[in-house]
């Protein structure tokens, strides 16, 4: 397309495999998260008394006894249930590591990729003014703004199109975004999108975005 190019990759399943408590200090315990996917999140518990290794270790097998392969919130809900049958310091340090674990979900979900920004600068209508560009590329820094605005392309049924004077997630006038939701299985799992200048030349944008998504869902896709 010759200007930027966003994706907003799928959401991961926040589900874990396995978690483990190693103990650092008296009261600071390290929390380590193993998801579905095989990837490994790190995070610091503190506690308000010492913690044995002993306690630590049966903690740790009866989370992944009980709990393995749910999400941290459906956790939650179960745990309440287990708290009259187990001791207060396990039950003390399970929730604690729901509560690590569900920030460590939430802080992996939803990441948008942008590339090919520069291109934006060869646009006369965008790089005529450095304060506009500026504000453009601090929203890609930020992310906030397009993150809403690919989210929203998610229920689309094919190519959206977002004006700057129109949407007030974008962050100039002079710009728009043409985007449009991948699958995987049939399945919306993200979407991708162009950024450019409000003039551009929809009708070869356009396609060129309906025919990706395409593309990268059929390649996402098993074909059996």
């Amino acid at each position: 397309s010759q200007f930027a190019g966003l994706v907003m990759t799928p959401r991961r399943n926040p589900a874990f495999r396995q978690i483990e408590f190693i103990s650092l200090s008296e009261k600071r315990i390290l929390l380590i998260i193993v998801t579905m996917e095989g990837e490994v999140e790190n995070r610091v518990i503190l506690t308000e008394q010492a913690v044995s290794p002993s306690v630590l270790t049966e903690a740790a097998n009866y989370f992944n006894q009980h709990f393995a392969g749910h999400r941290f919130d459906q956790v939650r809900a179960k745990l309440r249930d287990e708290l009259g049958r187990v001791r207060d310091d396990i039950t003390r340090l399970m929730a604690a590591a729901v509560d690590a674990g569900s920030q460590a979900a939430d802080a992996s979900q939803e990441n948008v990729v942008v590339s090919g920004s520069r291109n934006l600068l060869n646009v006369n209508e965008l790089s005529s003014n450095m304060g506009n560009l500026r504000r453009l590329f601090d929203a890609f820094e930020q992310k906030t703004g397009l993150l809403q605005l690919l989210d929203q392309s998610r229920n689309a049924a094919g190519v959206q199109i977002f004006i700057g004077g129109e949407s007030e997630l974008l962050p100039l006038d002079e710009c728009s975004l043409v985007s449009a939701p991948y699958s995987v299985n049939g399945q919306v799992v993200g979407t991708l999108g162009v950024v450019g200048p409000t003039r551009m030349a929809y009708e070869r944008v356009v396609p060129i975005v309906d025919i990706t998504a395409k593309l990268l869902s059929s390649a996402l896709s098993h074909h059996g």
